[in-house]
């Protein structure tokens, strides 16, 4: 019988090393949970603090006290001044910095509005169950709140604080902007990003119009027109009157679904037909939908598709904004004494709101999960509202 070499030789104490060893690599590997540390808090977050009893009791002025929000819309700047189509980078840009609803004046009487509702209803464009002639459109006295002081939604929704839109906006530029450029590194081809960025941008101008802030701090109701939020519709509306490019429109408008079947493509049509009636034109003619009715202009454009992709913050924001709500209602009542009637009315509301503008409900959402969140949380909002 052969002699092992002795390169495939091992002895009893190797071995047992080896084993040894080995065990202690599994028994590391079966460990229940490890410790991931890492900085919770980021020195590039800058706040202003304000003491509990003065609070601002203006949604407005608690936006425009927020660095968070401020840096937020810059940033949305920033990113359509990117759009290298001249004519479409001022029009997204002057939008921007004037939401105010240019196809309002075609409603200035009860008369005009009373038709919308009819020609809507007509299309089977609103279900007349959910709402009514009174409340087809916002109140509109001429003039709407800068973008940057509006909420991200409605009140029980994603980015709901003073200031939400602008970091709901800014985020999802921001993939939006990233998805265009994995695209260009992984499959060496290039959308017409100014159309991605232009549609993303706008595809919620309307909601300074939509959610204006009532004296409770709370934000006004949002009504339905196609199935979805009013403000998706006006949204386009306002881009259709303004004479925005078809293909910018039809983007915007897959903000809320891709034309992925007939029936989503179908609703994306339903969007737009919608947004043509209030803005008085064609969607035919304008190049929005095909004369069936149902269908976008074939072949899809990748557009749409990618502003329907960045579009997607709430999936997380919403139930953070929720959950956020809640904790901020016990660190109210444990931490600065508000009773069961003020959490349930605007002394709450303002806490909440500029809690919100200032450190995000994203964040807190994100500390109430570590260990400890409770406190983490309390001692974040303990340096923006002082005791």
């Amino acid at each position: 019988m052969s002699t092992p070499s002795s390169e495939h030789t091992v002895s009893r104490r190797s071995f047992l090393k080896l084993a040894g060893g080995a065990a202690l690599g599994a028994a590391m590997f079966s460990m229940p949970s490890f410790s991931f540390a890492r900085e919770l808090d980021n020195p590039k977050r800058t706040l202003k603090p304000v003491a509990f009893k003065d609070i601002p009791k203006n949604a407005v002025a608690a936006a425009n006290a927020s660095p968070l929000v401020q840096k937020s819309f810059d940033d949305i700047l920033r990113l359509s001044n990117t759009i290298e189509n001249g004519s479409l980078r001022q029009a997204v840009v002057r939008l921007l910095n004037d939401p105010t609803p240019t196809f309002m004046q075609e409603y200035s009487s009860a008369a005009s509005r009373s038709r919308l509702y009819a020609a809507l209803a007509a299309q089977n464009l609103i279900d007349t169950s959910k709402i009514d002639e009174k409340h087809i459109l916002p109140p509109f006295n001429g003039a709407v709140q800068k973008f940057k002081t509006a909420p991200g939604s409605g009140y029980g929704s994603h980015h709901p604080y003073p200031g939400g839109l602008a970091t709901h906006t800014s985020c999802n530029m921001h993939i939006t902007d990233y998805i265009c450029r994995t695209y260009e590194e992984v499959f060496y081809y290039s959308v017409n990003k100014d159309i991605a960025i232009a549609a993303q941008a706008l595809h919620d101008i309307s909601k300074p119009f939509v959610f204006q802030w009532n004296a409770d701090g709370s934000s006004l109701t949002e009504y339905p027109i196609a199935g979805q939020g009013a403000h998706h519709a006006l949204a386009l509306a306002e881009v259709i009157y303004r004479g925005f490019p078809a293909e910018e429109v039809v983007a915007q408008a897959c903000a809320h679904g891709a034309p992925t079947s007939k029936k989503e493509e179908a609703d994306v049509a339903g969007w737009l037909k919608a947004a043509a009636i209030i803005a008085g034109k064609d969607p035919v003619v304008y190049g929005l939908v095909g004369k069936d009715g149902q269908t976008i202009p074939n072949p899809h454009h990748q557009e749409g598709y990618i502003v329907h992709l960045g579009d997607h913050d709430w999936v997380l924001s919403s139930p953070a904004a929720q959950k956020t709500v809640l904790l901020l209602k016990k660190i109210a009542y444990q931490e600065y004494g508000m009773s069961q009637a003020d959490l349930e009315g605007a002394a709450f509301n303002h806490f909440r709101n500029y809690v919100g503008a200032q450190l995000s409900y994203m964040y807190l959402n994100m500390l109430e999960a570590e260990p400890n969140g409770y406190k983490l949380a309390a001692e974040q909002v303990a340096k923006v509202v002082l005791k």
